[in-house]
């Protein structure tokens, strides 16, 4: 019988056809580290207590993800031994494992490019509760940061977002190499964040702080060479994934108004996926709307959600837009429950834009509305193969939509 560490097996020549683990697939091709933040009380042989003291292993777990996100140049971790922004890294989240975020600043997603992947199944998959106030919530902070097979509890009355995208910008800046000098500065600016703005290559994002006023005025680090005469620049979270995760409201006061928020700099969350993900909206005091964008986005996708609302509000179930343009959109696959008796911003999208490109395809949409529509008219997207069932009815199937169908 064997008592020491456990022996992992290795695939160097990974699988041509993908994997499932116990049916949940492994997608991620990150090329960086591992690290591992597990606080569960379950521990397996010879494995040390969860501290944000430790390092990080398999055997001597970070105790919060916030922990673990910060864990480069820590106490424990000579400069690089921890996560580093923009190296791919991995953070993979024990099953059993539970956290409490009570404000704004509890957690927030500040490492660019890392894959935070919980495991274990149903209830026992990682777990975060927002409570305390309606402001709490996670900021996204960072680029390419993705979200995987974790659940996310409302313990507070309309709880405003889970996430909400951060940004800010700075007048008369430069890059000149791998430097970039902030000139006049709106907001805080985090390493990890993307940057765009006149002559700025596109992916470039910032790695650290070099000199000046934390988050203000100064120098920053960025990942490509290049040149950029004086311009504005505005930091950006590109490409953030949220996927196979749950959202649950603990009651019909305890609720989620949204899920993600984004902002009001253009083309700041570009990329947003939010996929294959559950919500349980209990709420009924205030209007709930999954995904909320401020400003211009492109290749957003939707996909693959089952949503199932309880309040009777006649807004939007999936996606409000207000008149900001979406190019590149995809919404397919989508089943979505809400009670609306109106359609009349769309029930599934509200928008007022008209120039929207993309496709919205194979849905599945349960209302009270007579007349339903899944978007408003005039949007330019195009559309296929979307149903609803609009009797309310539970033992009645749905009718392809005639209208924007």
């Amino acid at each position: 019988m064997t008592t020491g560490s456990p022996q992992f097996s290795n695939f160097p020549q990974g699988f041509a056809n993908g994997l499932q683990v116990r049916g949940m697939p492994l997608l991620q091709m990150q090329p960086g580290q591992v690290f591992w933040v597990n606080n569960s009380v379950a521990l397996n042989p010879g494995q040390r207590g969860a501290s944000d003291g430790n390092r990080g292993t398999f055997q001597a777990p970070f105790a919060t993800l916030q922990g673990a996100l910060n864990s480069n140049g820590s106490a424990t971790a000579p400069s690089g031994a921890g996560v580093v922004d923009g190296r791919g890294d991995i953070i993979f989240v024990g099953a059993g494992h539970r956290e409490t975020i009570s404000s704004a600043t509890a957690l927030a997603l500040n490492q660019a490019g890392v894959a935070i992947i919980g495991l274990g199944s149903g209830n026992l998959r990682p777990t975060f509760t927002l409570d305390t106030a309606n402001t709490s919530n996670i900021p996204l902070r960072a680029a390419g940061m993705a979200l995987q097979n974790i659940i996310f509890q409302a313990n507070f009355a309309a709880i405003a977002s889970v996430f909400t995208a951060i940004s800010a910008s700075a007048t008369g800046s430069t890059i000149a190499g791998t430097t970039l000098t902030m000139g006049t500065v709106t907001g805080t600016v985090f390493p990890g964040a993307g940057v765009s703005g006149t002559g700025v290559t596109p992916g470039t994002i910032i790695l650290a702080q070099l000199s000046g006023t934390t988050g203000g005025t100064g120098t920053y680090q960025v990942n490509i060479s290049q040149t950029v005469t004086s311009t504005t620049i505005t930091t950006t979270t590109p490409d953030f994934s949220v996927d196979n995760c749950e959202f649950r409201d603990l009651s019909s006061v305890l609720n989620f108004v949204a899920l993600f928020t984004g902002n009001t700099t253009a083309n700041s969350c570009d990329g947003l996926s939010f996929t294959r993900n559950k919500v349980a909206g209990l709420g009924t005091t205030a209007a709930t709307t999954n995904v909320k964008i401020l400003s211009a986005t492109d290749r957003m996708q939707l996909n693959g959600n089952f949503v199932n609302l309880a309040i009777l509000n006649n807004t939007a179930i999936l996606l409000a837009a207000a008149a900001n343009v979406l190019t590149n959109l995809e919404i397919g696959n989508n089943t979505l429950n809400r009670p609306n008796t109106s359609a009349t911003g769309g029930l599934m999208m509200s928008t007022t834009a008209v120039t929207d490109t993309g496709h919205i395809h194979d849905n599945y949409v349960w209302s009270l509305t007579a007349t339903p529509l899944l978007t408003p008219t005039g949007t330019g997207l195009a559309f296929s193969q979307n149903f609803v069932n609009n009797t309310g009815a539970a033992d009645k199937s749905g009718l392809l939509l005639p209208a924007n169908a």
